[in-house]
């Protein structure tokens, strides 16, 4: 992913987007290219989001209605085949105006029409699209679980949203597919990330879990307690106190050094203590 695509992605309004949508647009920011544009083929687009071939194309569709994208269809000059479509985003054009016409579909472009390393010659419908005789459906990702009709469609949105350091977006997806297939319930893991904001707060960026990370070792379970109080920042205190008294390295090093220091200042936890449960002051 582009560095002019990664913080234009950054900007865009969680709530704007359908949890398909999302995985569409990161995938769409990470193939881009500044110099050369961004034209990976639909196929790759299926496997890596895990949508079907009618699921992709109303996911594309959403994001043009919504001014993120627009599609071009591109042409080999000499044998007049399509190619894989280009997808002009928003951090390279101003989409909320209409284009001035320059040829037959309307984009002023001026990227260069040369594949990229994900894209090559394809026969394409008008929407972009290869048929399929019925829906593709592809795990997110290596090790992903079973696809649940059980996974709430706005989930991903929303842990991305809460979660302080979110990795690799396949593995987070399908490790909340797992976790929910395995009994795990929504709301909890949910509110358990929010209390992980809060202990985390203050904290270095390299000291905080990687979400995919957090979700695989069932982190979350350390937090379960009635939802209404998890997010609760006396609740976070109190079981870090618990952790750091009673020498519990497993979860008291995931404490960071703010958060100890500030136990320690308001004479919760002592410096010998922190120490001892492995909190390196």
């Amino acid at each position: 992913m582009s560095h002019k695509a990664t913080n234009w992605f950054s900007e865009v309004p969680a709530d704007l987007l359908t949890s398909g949508e999302f995985r569409v647009l990161f995938f769409l920011a990470d193939c881009h290219n500044p110099s050369r544009g961004c034209f990976p083929e639909q196929e790759f687009l299926r496997e890596k989001t895990g949508l079907s071939n009618g699921g992709l194309n109303k996911c594309l569709s959403g994001l043009e209605t919504k001014k993120l994208i627009r599609r071009k269809q591109r042409f080999n000059a000499k044998t007049k085949t399509r190619l894989s479509t280009l997808y002009i985003l928003g951090c390279d054009e101003d989409l909320t105006v209409d284009p001035t016409p320059q040829s037959g579909d309307g984009s002023n472009s001026t990227f260069d029409a040369a594949p990229s390393p994900l894209s090559g010659q394809t026969q394409l419908h008008p929407s972009g699209d290869k048929p399929v005789s019925e829906p593709v459906k592809e795990p997110c990702g290596p090790g992903a679980g079973p696809q649940t009709n059980d996974f709430p469609s706005e989930f991903l949105k929303e842990f991305t949203a809460a979660f302080p350091r979110i990795g690799n977006l396949e593995k987070t997806e399908a490790a909340l597919r797992q976790a929910i297939a395995d009994g795990a319930k929504p709301e909890v893991i949910l509110a358990s990330a929010k209390a992980y904001a809060v202990e985390q707060e203050g904290n270095k960026t390299r000291y905080i879990a990687y979400s995919e990370n957090w979700l695989a070792q069932a982190r979350w379970v350390q937090f379960e307690q009635p939802v209404a109080d998890t997010a609760d920042a006396e609740k976070v205190t109190e079981r870090w106190v618990k952790a750091i008294k009673t020498g519990h390295q497993t979860l008291a090093r995931h404490c960071s050094i703010a958060t100890a220091r500030d136990l320690i200042a308001r004479m919760l936890v002592t410096e010998e203590e922190c120490r001892a449960a492995g909190i390196s002051l």
